[in-house]
């Protein structure tokens, strides 16, 4: 046995956190925004050692470091999301700065608890499958993960940020894998990636090491070279007008109705020589504008200028607010699209049984999810919006594209963030869904990013955040359906399979057949 294997069996838990540590940091700097890409393929190595199993290793010790290892991890990789909740977020609903220290504490904490799970059944199954061959082992470990990776984001409380296929937001020739697996297939590979390495550098096999290390730096020169790979734009070429007013949130809320309507009269009338549709952020109107004067001069005004809009507002009804994107014209409301995925505890209080302390997260309201997935039509054209939060879930832009959408708009109001790596966050989310379905994807944001993203991921436009911009992006919009619109997360049913696999295999042995 190698001296590197006696020295990690004979590790305390001190030397475990120490490892576990080390892996939320490496895995956290590769983030978007954050350090390099680079280092998701060896991040969660350390966590592995970490987990080492050992005569007296127990299970709910398992259960503790890979808890500590997503605390440490979400709160890393998230970081921002702290100076919001303690400064904007707090500032505007008047709470004190220590409540958003909380909020974020809870928020690592809840997600943490999805990486403790996978380490528990990680080394559950570590202890029963010493005979299993390694390759079988290998494939259900990454099965686990990608489990619990889509646990993550289902259900109320459901995020999927900080998943390892965003680290490879630019790495666009790797990341052409999710048209067919999603962004799970490729956390999939990622985690295999980590994974050999751990058992190469545990078995001292330099030659598989360097053969891991020879595909990692591989899929580098080819994501550098896929650009000129790319076939030529086809189809029909639209011009599409996007706003981004660069207005924050303080101000949007204590602007008059007449001072936004100008913001958005600004928009209109500089754009309407060069487009016949304009995108507003999510929440330009921060209340129902139907039956308002607004509603009058904002129909008198797209009469006058004969153009379209989509404009995000708060549309009620019966009784019910929904956080909402409407498509208006000279005849005012054309149709209309209310949010799905609303975001937990600022526009909606999940299981309030549990999480009614809370409420004081609260925005301007506790909003109803939206029913329909509207796909607008202008101009012979099809077209969505998902709104802000929503982009971070694969499978609403698949909906959409599957409902005949011809592309994408993302409105988003990221007025709250204050650091550049939330907006790069959020804006890498829409690289993947681009490529994920093979359509254009524009994002529109009242303080930025706002920019186009071409179907194969290149970042096509992008205009400077923090200013007062109108402009317009051209896009070729197409009926194109990927392997993973057809068949969605295959990668879910394959990690159980191979979870199954490695049971039935253990059972084989355990028996003798």
């Amino acid at each position: 046995m190698s001296n590197l294997q006696e020295r990690v069996r004979r590790i305390g838990l001190k030397e475990r956190l120490i490892f576990a540590s080390l892996a939320s940091i490496i895995t956290a700097i590769s983030m978007p925004g954050m350090v390099s890409s680079v280092f998701v393929w060896f991040g969660l190595v350390p966590l592995f050692f970490a987990l080492k199993d050992d005569r007296d290793f127990k299970l709910h010790v398992s259960f503790f470091l890979g808890w500590y290892f997503g605390i440490l991890y979400m709160g890393l990789s998230m970081y921002w999301l702290l100076p919001t909740l303690v400064k904007n977020i707090a500032l505007f609903n008047n709470f004190p700065a220590i409540f958003g220290v909380l909020a974020f504490v809870m928020f690592a904490i809840i997600e943490g608890l999805f990486f403790g799970a996978f380490t528990f059944f990680y080394v559950l199954l570590q202890k029963k499958s010493k005979h299993v061959p390694w390759v079988i082992h290998m494939l259900s470990m990454a099965g686990i993960y990608i489990i619990f990776e889509f646990l993550r984001g289902y259900g109320a409380t459901g995020f999927t940020g900080s998943m390892l296929s965003e680290a490879l937001y630019n790495e666009i020739g790797t990341l052409q894998i999710v048209s067919f697996v999603g962004g799970l297939g490729l956390t999939f590979l990622i985690f295999l990636s980590n994974y050999l390495i751990y058992r190469f550098l545990s078995k001292k096999n330099l030659k598989g090491l360097l053969i891991v290390l020879i595909v990692i730096a591989s899929s580098y020169v080819f994501s550098a070279f896929y650009p000129y790979m790319i076939k030529p734009d086809q189809g029909r070429k639209i011009s599409i007008g996007v706003v981004q007013p660069n207005l924050s949130v303080s101000q949007r809320y204590s602007m008059s109705s007449q001072q936004i309507f100008k913001d958005v009269k600004w928009g209109i009338t500089s754009l309407a020589t060069k487009t016949k549709i304009i995108f507003f952020p999510e929440g330009t109107f921060e209340y129902e504008i139907s039956g308002t004067g607004i509603y009058s001069d904002l129909k008198t005004l797209l009469k006058n200028e004969n153009v379209h809009a989509i404009i995000g507002y708060p549309s009620s009804k019966n009784g019910k607010i929904y956080n909402s994107a409407g498509l208006f014209d000279e005849n005012g409301l054309n149709d209309i699209y209310s949010k799905h995925i609303l975001v937990p505890f600022t526009e909606t209080l999940p299981y309030p049984q549990i999480f009614g302390i809370f409420g004081f997260l609260k925005l301007s309201e506790f909003f109803t999810p939206g029913n329909k997935f509207t796909v607008f039509n202008f101009d012979d054209l099809n077209f969505s919006t998902d709104i802000c939060f929503e982009s971070y879930f694969g499978w609403l832009s698949r909906k959409f594209t599957n409902e005949g959408a011809q592309f994408i708009v993302t409105i988003t109001d990221d007025s709250w963030f204050d650091q550049k790596t939330a907006l790069i966050q959020h804006f890498s989310q829409d690289v993947v869904r681009a490529v994920e379905n093979r359509k254009w994807i524009v994002q529109v944001a009242d303080t930025g990013i706002t920019g186009s993203i071409n179907p194969y991921g290149q970042i096509v436009d992008q205009l400077p955040v923090h200013q007062k911009i109108a402009s317009t992006f051209d896009i070729y919009p197409n009926n194109v359906k990927t392997f993973y619109d057809m068949f969605g997360n295959l990668m879910i049913w394959l990690s159980i399979g191979f979870v199954i696999l490695e049971l039935i295999v253990m059972m084989v042995i355990k028996n003798g057949i």
